[in-house]
């Protein structure tokens, strides 16, 4: 665990990560960075049935750390940090989509990505996929991503319930990924942050295997954010493991 000062002179961070090839798969296609003297937080999932899916991963997040580490100068407010981050996940893309039309090795690799960058008083967030992003605040989990799959399209469209979705065997389908094609769109928000919220980052194979309002239970038990982690991501491996599971657990110091 991490504990060092945000930019700008903000409250410090904590950070727990926790990552687990699950009981199922036989590596581990997850890969995630914090840099939280920064106040950046980045995780990948490469790709369920992909060729590479481990290279996807780690080429997402070292692309998109990279170019906040070149940009960091202007990184000033959310707008900045938005023209950044959009610049980085595209740049992201389209490497792993090269790469992937020149080995034949990992044709087809692809990778979800989803990323949280801290100034004072504001997160903001980029997604592609179905990597999640939670705010834990007051005791209320609240998921502030909104999953690029086929499933999800169907329960917004009203097609099926969202308990069904969990059960079918189409859960995985992405509807959005990084470098399965040339150009790839990115979902950007801006969020107001309070002392005392803890931000969870995760891949599904957490989220597959917990319902939103167990993942809730489990934070709001307290602990460390080792703990918290560690808690969850064993829980998932006796639910199954079906995945591998990762998550990352930030929070403002002195409040747990």
């Amino acid at each position: 665990m991490a504990v060092v000062e945000t930019q700008g002179g903000a409250p410090l961070l904590r950070c727990a990560c926790r990552t687990d090839v699950g009981r199922v798969r036989a590596r581990n296609e997850d890969a995630y960075r914090t840099v939280p003297d920064r106040g950046w937080l980045v995780l990948a999932d490469g790709m369920g049935g992909y060729r590479g899916g481990d290279v996807a991963a780690a080429m997402a997040v070292d692309a998109v750390v990279s170019r906040l580490e070149a940009e960091q100068a202007v990184l000033k407010d959310a707008a900045a940090l938005t023209q950044v981050l959009r610049s980085a996940v595209a740049e992201a893309n389209a490497e792993i989509h090269d790469v992937g039309l020149r080995r034949v090795e990992v044709a087809g690799m692809g990778s979800t990505i989803v990323i949280a960058t801290f100034l004072p008083g504001v997160m903001v967030c980029a997604h592609v996929g179905d990597s999640r992003l939670y705010r834990f605040r007051d005791g209320v989990l609240t998921l502030l991503t909104r999953d690029h799959t086929l499933l999800q399209e169907q329960v917004d469209a009203g097609m099926i319930h969202p308990d069904e979705a969990r059960r079918s065997r189409f859960r995985g389908m992405l509807t959005r990924g990084l470098g399965i094609e040339r150009m790839v769109e990115l979902d950007v928000a801006e969020h107001e942050t309070q002392w005392g919220d803890c931000y969870l980052l995760c891949s599904d194979g957490l989220t597959d295997m917990l319902m939103d309002d167990e993942i809730e239970a489990e934070i709001g038990v307290g602990g460390s954010l080792d703990d918290i982690a560690g808690r969850l991501v064993d829980l998932a491996n006796m639910r199954g493991g079906r995945d591998n599971v990762t998550v990352i657990l930030a929070q403002s110091a002195g409040s747990r």
